[in-house]
């Protein structure tokens, strides 16, 4: 873990994401590469401010993340290497953009707010586009989530699908990097038969984390979503682990309100892995 990118808007509500980063940095060492994005409102194209508008506004993000990185120095007793990034365009682009172009390890972001109430629909867009169409890991840091060690993660996952992908491999450097046990939890539907096939796939899959302290959940519940909110609920975690792609269990999971009440109610970061 060498570089990680902290995606920011420079808000008090983002600054919690990123002192959950830097302390991640700490922990690995790590450089942090601070990145804020920009765009001018459509209103100014009308007027035709926008030169401009886009010149202040450019000032403002830059004079930000300069202002941010001096805070992080001054509040932290750790030689940082800290780099800032200031782009026009869409978030989520620029993010992976970013993270691309400086082979980031990691991306942290935050759920963002505006005058101290949370939006909650960032959860489903900024954040989750991102997670979904990078390659690389996402921290997602709900709001007033602080940083502790993280000593037990929660890979919420298809049983069926697992084996065939290198998912339990990314699962398994994640509980190594953090010095974690590793619970593997699988949600079927009612009804579900535990197969020979899927017997073949829970042997492989042990045979797969048996360097590391693990155990495997199986649940099951029509609602994947609901299933994990209760699971997680009553089984406190320090990180729950999916995968947000398109055709994956776990897709309707982020169409659906279950992936806020996971963000904003179980108050445990999301790593989105790939």
């Amino acid at each position: 873990m060498e570089t990680i990118l902290i995606a920011t808007d420079i808000s008090n509500a983002a600054n919690n994401a990123v002192d959950y980063a830097v302390e991640l940095a700490k922990l690995f060492r790590a450089k942090i590469v601070l990145v804020n994005t920009y765009n001018i409102p459509y209103s100014t194209y009308e007027t035709g401010a926008s030169g401009d508008i886009l010149n202040v506004i450019r000032d403002a993000s830059m004079g930000g993340l300069d202002h941010l990185k001096k805070r992080i120095e001054q509040n932290n007793k750790h030689n940082f290497e800290i780099e800032c990034y200031s782009d026009f365009g869409f978030a989520e682009d620029m993010i992976i953009e970013n993270a691309n172009k400086i082979n980031a390890d990691l991306i942290v972001i935050g759920i963002t707010g505006e005058g101290g109430k949370i939006k909650e629909n960032i959860i489903g867009s900024t954040a989750i586009k991102v997670a979904r169409n990078t390659d690389t890991p996402v921290f997602i840091i709900p709001a007033d989530v602080k940083y502790h060690p993280i000593k037990k993660i929660s890979f919420a996952c298809d049983l069926n699908k697992t084996e065939e992908s290198d998912l339990i491999y990314v699962s398994r450097y994640f509980g190594k990097l953090f010095n974690a046990e590793l619970e593997v939890v699988n949600v079927e539907e009612p009804g579900e038969e535990f197969t020979e096939e899927k017997s073949k796939t829970y042997a492989v899959l042990n045979k797969k984390l048996e360097t590391i302290a693990h155990k495997s959940v199986f649940i099951t519940e029509k609602n994947a979503g609901k299933a994990l909110e209760d699971y997680f609920n009553d089984h406190p975690t320090d990180l729950i682990m999916i995968n947000p792609r398109k055709h994956n269990l776990f897709h309707n999971l982020f169409s659906h309100s279950i992936s806020k009440e996971l963000a904003f109610h179980s108050k445990v970061p999301l790593l989105c892995i790939h």
